[in-house]
């Protein structure tokens, strides 16, 4: 069925050329007048978001002056109280015994004077579960009003931050006591997240925004082609993204005052230490603080998916790869920006992933015998859920979100943990002479990986093998891709269209 998309402006339901309308009788679809104050917006209700939608924060009729840049950045402590079960590798047999260094949720909170705003958080955990949405959206909406497309979240991914569920606990045969920690460690996180949000907001003044790019070379695509198939291992040859994008934030007397940097990486130098840390991406932005005081780094994870650090597993590996990373935005800041204007328009879809047809039953119930734990508990609970032959899971709601600044800079961020074939994909699609293009993953719902078609058909660790340790029925359909390309270019273009007639 063709799904229209709902662009909210002046109260009008706009229809993108070639797509169908929804029929208002159509019963998948339900739609709920705002308040009357807000009556520019429509609010979508679903249990489980399986539609595509879009808000967009152009608001017309507010573009008479040229605007204001407007930003305030701050950072604050997720470092768990006591110790925790780390989450990221299943071969830890203990909680964690230590820190070897901090890690913070960082906020930068932006709006270009024309009542439009977007509020960046980066966490330093692997995942953003959606119960840890939930939590931080409705805190967001509560404490400061914040509406779920102003807010994009992002995931550092170090495999060295506690677990943040209590399901993955139970999922991973753990003992349900550190499920129960897991859960009091999300409220603690929720409060500071609201904390960071708050002091993001309260810390705005005028400044530019500039945007730059350096390379570094310190990932290597990890999915190897062997004689059995692929396995996870450097490959040299494989495709790789070395981009990265630069954001600098300065006050009018030119103080830095925020950087956001990318990068498409796994963030795992390190192996399986039970030491809290933030690997090297943390590395990274506590080098760059310590070189610009008073400076707030933000590291926005690109689609690292297939990517790993090289080199990496050594003790000391995670602090080098930071040192490089940092010097590549170091280079970024040292290079002739380009400006932007202030102009910020936002948007949002959850797009809906279909998964493959289930296995046979009778495969299920051998896999539910296996001696591998990850794998009969991956097949008891699926034959628990699915019981009946014919059982198709429910797609899953993959946010997309899109930002654009400025009128030339589009960033695009994808939940999940995306290969790094969609990066390469959206910078080549998009990309113009007179627009730049950044692409994140890991942002705003991550608990699965989003593999491309290329790599799902090849199978392997992101295709197919990962989904027993994500809780996830099965890999995903084929199509999934072009759902998630073309849910980027309905939102780019229709933000293009409108921000051309402003």
């Amino acid at each position: 069925m063709a799904i229209s998309r709902l662009l909210i402006s002046d109260s009008r339901m706009l229809r993108v050329k070639g797509r169908s309308r929804i029929k208002p009788d159509d019963q998948l679809f339900k739609f709920v007048r705002a308040k009357k104050a807000d009556s520019s917006t429509m609010a979508f209700q679903s249990p489980f978001f399986s539609l595509c939608f879009c808000l967009t924060l152009a608001i017309p009729g507010l573009a008479s002056g040229q605007g204001q840049w407007k930003a305030g950045a701050s950072k604050v402590l997720i470092t768990p109280q006591k110790p925790a079960w780390m989450a990221g590798y299943a071969a830890r047999t203990g909680p964690s015994d230590g820190v070897l260094t901090d890690i913070h949720a960082r906020a930068l909170a932006l709006g270009d004077g024309r009542k439009n705003r977007l509020v960046l958080v980066t966490l330093d955990l692997i995942e953003i579960p959606q119960t840890v949405r939930d939590a931080i959206l409705n805190i967001a909406s509560k404490k400061h009003g914040l509406k779920p497309v102003e807010i994009l979240l992002n995931v550092s991914h170090t495999h060295g931050g506690p677990m943040v569920s209590s399901k993955t606990v139970a999922d991973w045969g753990i003992d349900p006591v550190w499920g129960k920690i897991a859960d009091e460690y999300v409220d603690f996180l929720t409060g500071q997240v609201d904390a960071v949000i708050g002091k993001a907001l309260a810390s705005q003044t005028n400044v530019t925004i500039a945007y730059s790019s350096s390379r570094c070379d310190s990932s290597m695509n990890r999915r190897l082609p062997t004689a059995s198939g692929f396995r996870l291992a450097p490959n040299p040859n494989g495709p790789v993204d070395h981009e990265v994008p630069v954001l600098r934030i300065e006050t009018a007397e030119r103080k830095l005052i925020g950087v956001v940097f990318g990068f498409a990486c796994h963030n795992t130098a390190l192996g399986p230490t039970r030491k809290i840390n933030g690997d090297f991406a943390g590395y990274a932005q506590r080098k760059l603080e310590k070189d610009n005081p008073d400076t707030v780094a933000l590291f926005l994870t690109g689609c690292g998916g297939d990517q790993d650090p090289s080199p990496r597993r050594n003790d000391d590996d995670a602090e080098a790869n930071g040192m490089t990373l940092a010097a590549a935005v170091e280079s970024g800041l040292a290079a002739k920006p380009t400006h932007l204007q202030p102009w910020l328009s936002t948007s949002m879809e959850v797009c809906p992933l279909p998964f493959a047809p289930l296995p046979p039953r009778p495969d299920l119930e051998v896999r539910a015998k296996s001696p591998d734990g990850f794998v009969s508990r991956h097949a008891q609970w699926v034959l628990r859920q699915w019981p009946n032959p014919g059982d198709r899971p429910q797609d899953y709601p993959l946010p997309v979100q899109v930002v654009e600044l400025g009128r030339k800079l589009t960033v695009v961020a994808l939940g999940g943990e995306p290969v790094v074939d969609y990066s390469l994909r959206l910078k080549g699609e998009l990309r113009g002479a007179d627009r730049m293009v950044w692409v994140a993953g890991y942002s705003n719902l991550v608990h699965a990986y989003v593999p491309s078609r290329r790599v799902l058909l090849e199978g392997g660790y992101e295709g197919t093998e990962a989904v027993i340790y994500q809780s996830l029925p099965g890999p995903f359909a084929v199509e999934l891709e072009d759902r998630i390309i073309e849910s980027v270019h309905r939102q780019v273009d229709a933000m293009r269209i409108k921000d051309s007639k402003k």
